[in-house]
């Protein structure tokens, strides 16, 4: 089905509102995704709205505080580190090396002209000056004593300082026994006799050359502790589990859980992926509902206003959708578009549009999987709904089954994703409830200003037009009564046939009702009000073509006067299409055998039919017409039903149904239809006994027949 009508109107209205559609809904997306707070969060920040994890993700920091506990518990290994105690003991050695160096520089009792001072008992005036870079912080009478101090004891005190310390190497020391380790070795240098002085100097060279040597083994303690902390399980968020509800501080292990899910970019990277994510996301919504109408609904293309209150439904919801983004999605607006398009345009599309407008939300929202199906599922059924809302007799029933059905979806979802079901459940039921009363009420109330704007007409708008006491229906019972007959017949057969295909069967009655209300000006031109003598037996063909269109003519300027709807206008300017009228082309071309006559001139100047319903109402007046005829004739329901489908494939085959959107299968349930009718009305009766019949039996069954007597007398009268 092409976007272009055959006469070339509005060829581009319907692209130019898909691609302002498009454009706009691309526009609040995008603008969702830059402006959105989720790239503005932060450690204690007060979350804006709840975040719920849309798939099962690792809470890192949770999980890295115990793996860090399991590892913190593993105690270190530790080994005797050779090379410290040889390096020690080298230090040691070193040590002892300077000071014996500093001993052999003091030679005064080899140089016993050498000047001698004393200073605090002590010989200072030989003795070499302290070295600054001395390993050994030494007092000035601990570095005496070593110096000028009798070589026996000196050596003594080298051997047994160095094996002492060797044997606590030997075993081994960690870092924190140094102190223990010099205390030990003054106890034993005090052990073996040496005054405290030496025991002294064992403290201080204990002190500044011993170094732990039994240290941690880095590898092995780092690969077991790896080990540890790999046997720890990381701790789960699961998919529709709260990660930050809504007024709550932001914790550190929430952040880096929303920052895992692609919230709080600081590049804006996310946000650009999530741009394009949408892109596509709103460009499938927009391909697949494109399709859908083309396919299925292509009088939305055809006309200019239906296409109008489409675009304007749509865009009022996705500005809606972006300014309600703060609120609890409970209060989407998708829920009053799908009742909206299922009364003022069709069911089925607003089905199909509610699931798309749904995917649009989570976008906008960024919610969650609870969002999309409570607003699809909720939305396919308001649609479902819709045409209950707005009858005042079924009105409670509606309300109540979809705001059950909000419920029930709330809890689904709880007991789904939550696994739980607690105050926020009950809170969000709440909220559900508040939202689809909402919805319900702005659907009733402002469903009136839409059919007036745009001319929509609503069911119950076309059901008042059945009413009898109607001016025109009226008028045509006394002006008429044959077409009026006529009407009430093909009303029957295309109320009865759209049922059964799923059109509007409301308005193909109706459509029925008033198609031919043109021929109450001239009404004995046409067969049905005839009562025996028909004027185009003597009228020239061409003058009949032109009194019989011109009831169409007639029909649309009552309508206008009468402010008949543009659905049922439809109805009196198509049912005809541009079909041949073709007793009178047969008459012209018989008439005049020698001059070739155009067929053009013998067919009505009408749009074909538009939709399935007025394209149904076409094939309901044909049907009527041609069965009344036959029947009258003697014709079995075999023959009408052969008639029937005859006619119906002769106006598949004039074109008469390309632009209706019947399918071939339509068609066929058209044909049964007709036939369930037509079989009602003229099926064969069991033929009712005479009162002499009657009679008769009752005498020969022995009873007394005089009770038939004034009936046999009336009869005998007539």
């Amino acid at each position: 089905m092409s976007f272009i009508l055959k006469d070339g109107r509005y060829r581009l209205y319907p692209l130019i509102l898909a691609a302002a559609a498009y454009l706009l809904t691309v526009a609040l997306v995008g603008m969702g995704a830059f402006m959105s707070e989720d790239y503005d969060i932060e450690v204690g920040a007060i979350a804006m709205r709840t975040y719920r994890a849309p798939r099962d993700i690792v809470n890192e920091v949770a999980t890295n505080m115990l793996r860090e506990a399991a590892s913190a518990q593993v105690d270190p290994v530790f080994y005797n580190d050779g090379d410290i105690t040889a390096a020690v003991l080298a230090d040691i050695e070193a040590f002892f090396g300077v000071i014996g160096q500093l001993r052999a520089a003091y030679m005064p009792i080899f140089s016993p002209f050498a000047p001698i001072d004393v200073l605090d008992g002590g010989f200072v005036g030989a003795v070499p000056q302290m070295p600054a870079d001395l390993a050994v912080t030494l007092t000035d009478a601990e570095y005496l004593l070593l110096v000028t101090g009798d070589s026996a004891t000196f050596s003594r005190f080298f051997e047994y300082s160095r094996g002492i310390i060797g044997d606590v190497l030997e075993t081994g020391l960690q870092a924190e026994h140094l102190i223990w380790a010099a205390q030990m070795i003054e106890s034993d240098l005090e052990r073996v006799g040496f005054d405290n002085n030496y025991v002294s100097i064992g403290g201080a060279i204990a002190s500044a050359i011993v170094r732990p040597n039994f240290v941690i083994d880095e590898d092995t303690t780092r690969q077991r502790r790896e080990e540890a902390a790999a046997q720890v399980l990381p701790v789960m968020i699961q998919g529709g589990q709260n990660i930050v509800v809504a007024g709550d501080p932001i914790t550190e292990a929430a952040y880096v859980v929303l920052v895992g899910l692609g919230y709080g970019d600081t590049d804006g990277l996310a946000a650009i992926v999530l741009v394009l994510g949408s892109l596509l996301a709103v460009s499938l919504v927009f391909l697949i509902s494109m399709f859908y109408i083309i396919q299925f609904k292509p009088e939305i293309i055809r006309q200019r206003k239906l296409a109008t209150l489409l675009f304007s439904l749509f865009l009022m919801t996705m500005i809606l959708t972006r300014l309600m983004a703060d609120l609890p999605f409970y209060f989407t607006p998708v829920l009053l578009f799908a009742m909206l398009v299922s009364v003022l345009i069709d069911m089925r599309l607003a089905m199909i549009l509610a699931v798309g407008a749904a995917v649009l939300s989570l976008i906008i929202y960024g919610g969650d999987v609870m969002l999309i199906t409570y607003i699809s599922l909720v939305g396919v059924f308001s649609a479902l709904v819709a045409k209950y809302v707005v009858v005042w007799a079924q009105v409670l029933k509606a309300i109540s089954a979809l705001l059950a059905v909000c419920v029930a979806m709330v809890l689904a979802n709880y007991l789904l994703f939550a696994r739980a079901l607690g105050p926020e459940t009950f809170n969000s039921a709440a909220f559900a409830v508040a939202g689809g009363g909402l919805s319900i009420m702005l659907c009733i109330g402002s469903l009136p200003l839409w059919a007036h704007v745009f001319e929509v007409t609503t069911p119950q708008a076309l059901l008042q037009l059945t009413n009898p006491n109607n001016e025109l229906m009226r008028r045509m019972t006394i002006e008429a009564p044959g077409t009026y007959h006529h009407s009430l017949i093909v009303a029957n057969l295309s109320e009865t046939a759209a049922y059964d295909i799923g059109a509007d069967h409301v308005l193909a009655r109706v459509g029925s009702y008033y198609h031919d209300i043109g021929k109450m000006k001239y009404s004995h031109y046409f067969s049905e009000n005839q009562t025996g003598v028909n004027p185009h037996d003597t009228m020239a063909p061409r003058d009949s073509v032109e009194v019989i269109t011109d009831h169409i003519t007639r029909g649309l300027e009552l309508a206008k006067q009468h402010k008949l709807p543009s659905c049922v206008r439809d109805f009196i300017e198509q049912h005809h299409g541009d079909g041949l009228m073709k007793v009178f082309f047969y008459k012209e071309t018989t008439a005049n055998p020698d001059n070739p006559v155009n067929e053009s001139d013998f067919r009505y100047k009408n749009p074909i039919p538009q939709n399935r319903e007025v394209a149904i109402v076409m094939m309901a007046d044909t049907a009527e017409a041609a069965v009344r005829s036959n029947v009258s004739k003697g014709k079995s329901m075999d023959e009408i039903e052969v008639l029937v489908r005859q006619l119906i494939k002769a106006k598949m085959d004039d074109g008469q149904l390309n632009d209706s959107g019947l399918a071939i299968k339509d068609l066929e349930i058209i044909a049964r239809s007709f036939m369930k009718v037509f079989r009602g009305m003229y099926h064969e009766r069991v033929p009712y006994p005479t009162l002499k019949e009657l009679s008769d039996a009752v005498e020969a069954a022995g009873g007394d027949g005089g009770v038939f007597d004034d009936e046999r007398e009336g009869e005998s009268d007539e």
